[in-house]
C-alpha cells in the first residue's frame, strides 16, 4: 500500500528519537578513495565511508563533513580511540569490513536483511526512505511520489547497489532507469533533462533540492520506503557493537539533538 507522508510527517520523522547528535564541524582528511592502508591497531578507530552523501557524509575541500562525522568524532572519544576516516567505493565498504580493513561502516547505510546476513548492525540512528528529486515545473506530475512512476515512460536516475536501486527495479514494472555512480551526477542529469527524476534517500534528496534551488529542483516528500540507517560492523565485533549501541542509548538520554538537524538537513 502507498504510504503519503506530509512535510510535517516528514520533518517529524527527522526529528524522531533516532536522530541523534554530535559536534559541528569537520573532521581532519583521511585515506583517498580506494586506498586501505590502515592496519588494525587498538588506539585507532578505522571508518569506513563513501563520502558522497551530504548532508550526513561528504567531503567539504579536503575535510569530512556532515552527520556521520558529527557522530564519528564522538563516538571515538566516548570508546577512547583516534578517529581515521577511510573513504572508498560503496560497494566496497561491506567486503574491507569483512576482511578487516575498516572496524565500522559510518556511511548512512539502511538496515537490510541482504546486509544483516554478512555484518551486524547497531540502534538505528535515523528513520528515512526512498523520496523523488523533479524539475519544480514538473513538480505536479510526481504528485503521489515515487509510484507517480507506474508504468511510465519517465526515465528514472538512481545509485547501483543502493535500497533506492533495490525499490524501483523490484516496484516499478519496466522501469527505465539510468545508473549513476555519484548522486552529483544524477542530480546534473536531472539539471540536464537527461533524466526525469532522481530516486534517493529523503535526507539526501532534500539537501541537494536545497543547493540546487537556482536550478529549481525539488523534493516531493512522500516516502515510498520507511528505513532505518545504523552503523555495520563485524558480526564477531561484539564489544564494538555494545559500545555503539551504549554510546546511541547515552546521547539520547542527553537529548543533543536539534542543534545538529537544524543544521545539517534542509527543509526545516
Amino acid at each position: 500500500m502507498m504510504r503519503h507522508v506530509t512535510l510535517k510527517t516528514v520533518l517529524l520523522i527527522f526529528l524522531s528519537s533516532y536522530l541523534l547528535t554530535g559536534l559541528l564541524g569537520c573532521a581532519p582528511a583521511g585515506t583517498p578513495r580506494g586506498q586501505v592502508a590502515i592496519a588494525p591497531n587498538p588506539s585507532i578507530l578505522r571508518v569506513g565511508v563513501t563520502a558522497n552523501a551530504p548532508p550526513l557524509i561528504y567531503k567539504n575541500g579536503k575535510q569530512f563533513a556532515g552527520l556521520e562525522v558529527d557522530l564519528a568524532k564522538k563516538l571515538g572519544r566516548y570508546v577512547g580511540k583516534k578517529v581515521q576516516f577511510i573513504d572508498m567505493d560503496w560497494d566496497k565498504l561491506i567486503p574491507a569490513l569483512e576482511a578487516n580493513k575498516i572496524d565500522i561502516i559510518m556511511s548512512s547505510m539502511s538496515i537490510t536483511q541482504a546486509r544483516q546476513y554478512r555484518i551486524a548492525f547497531s540502534n538505528p540512528y535515523l528513520r528515512s526512505g526512498q523520496i523523488l528529486l523533479v524539475r519544480l515545473q514538473e513538480k505536479a506530475r510526481f504528485a503521489t511520489g515515487i509510484y507517480s512512476l507506474m508504468n511510465s515512460k519517465y526515465v528514472i536516475g538512481i545509485i547501483k547497489d543502493t535500497t533506492g536501486d533495490l525499490f524501483i527495479t523490484s516496484t516499478i514494472n519496466g522501469a527505465k532507469v539510468k545508473y549513476f555512480t555519484e548522486p552529483t551526477d544524477a542530480v546534473q542529469a536531472l539539471i540536464n533533462k537527461d533524466i526525469d527524476a532522481f530516486v534517493y534517500d529523503a535526507p539526501i534528496i532534500c539537501h541537494y533540492a536545497a543547493v540546487n534551488e537556482n536550478a529549481k529542483l525539488s523534493p516531493i516528500l512522500t516516502l515510498a520506503t520507511e528505513e532505518y540507517l545504523a552503523w555495520g560492523m563485524r558480526r564477531d565485533d561484539t564489544e564494538l557493537l555494545e559500545q555503539s549501541n551504549a554510546f546511541l542509548a547515552d546521547l539520547k538520554e542527553k537529548q543533543q539533538l536539534l542543534p545538529m538537524i537544524r543544521a545539517r538537513i534542509p527543509f526545516m
